[in-house]
């Protein structure tokens, strides 16, 4: 299953890299995010790719493996630095994990009853369908 939605690129480059391929228009200011059930999740920016990889390793515990693909020409480059990108996915990143340990220790609490996805949650609600479907 791929799950898909263009987002506006939010500016997380100070110096955002050549566009990869043949980019145009509307597509140099889009973030398209993809979902290659169950544990591939690809981010396509205009300037770069970045992958996660996450590995169940037990009912608490995940490895989450993350790489990023720049245009080849643009990486050899003397003045290529990535250093922006990789930094703001990096806190990005640890501020999501977070917020998913949280949530864990809430869904392990006796306390905790599910309750509806909100609006904005179209896509998790989605996976979960799938994922409870291809489990059955």
């Amino acid at each position: 299953m791929g799950l898909a939605y263009p987002q506006t690129a939010f500016s997380n480059r100070r110096r955002p890299g050549a566009p990869l391929g043949e980019l145009s228009g509307e597509d140099l200011h889009r973030v398209y995010y993809y979902t290659i059930f169950p544990s591939l999740l690809l981010s396509l920016h205009p300037d770069y790719v970045m992958a996660h990889y996450v590995e169940p390793l037990a009912a608490d515990r995940t490895r989450i493996v993350c790489g990023w693909l720049f245009d080849p020409v643009a990486a050899a480059a003397p003045e290529f630095d990535p250093s922006d990108a990789l930094g703001f996915w990096d806190l990005t990143n640890r501020q999501d994990w977070r917020i998913n340990e949280l949530t864990q220790l809430g869904i392990g609490s006796r306390a905790y009853e599910p309750g509806p996805y909100a609006n904005a949650e179209g896509l998790l609600a989605a996976f979960d369908r799938h994922y409870l479907a291809v489990m059955r």
